[in-house]
């Protein structure tokens, strides 16, 4: 299971009918909005990379969607073989400089 978070400017005029339009495609799920700032922020949730494509492909396609991008993207089976303990990884965190850490779940990855 794949879950993503998609960053969406949209038309104001078109409010009402977008978020709508969203929630009806399946798996996919207005989390947050704000029309004054014309940005929605929803969820993905997909059984592979290939279906969260096609589904953010659907909301791009939704009339009034200026722009719809995949902002993080997670993986169950990334999370399978993580054995670390919480501590463990919050003193890794705290104690690893930052240019040696590195984000996997940048969709552009998937992409390529």
């Amino acid at each position: 299971m794949n879950i993503s978070s998609i960053i969406i400017k949209a038309k104001q005029e078109k409010w009402g009918e977008i978020l709508l339009a969203i929630n009806a495609i399946t798996n996919a799920e207005v989390a947050l909005h704000e029309k004054d700032k014309s940005i929605i922020i929803a969820t993905i949730e997909a059984n592979d990379t290939q279906e969260e494509i096609q589904i953010l492909q659907k909301i791009q396609k939704i009339h009034g969607v200026l722009s719809a991008d995949m902002h993080l993207t997670y993986s169950e089976s990334d999370l399978k073989d993580c054995k670390m303990q919480a501590d463990k990884i919050a003193e890794l965190i705290d104690t690893t400089p930052i240019e040696s850490m590195h984000y996997s779940g940048d969709i552009k990855k998937f992409l390529k």
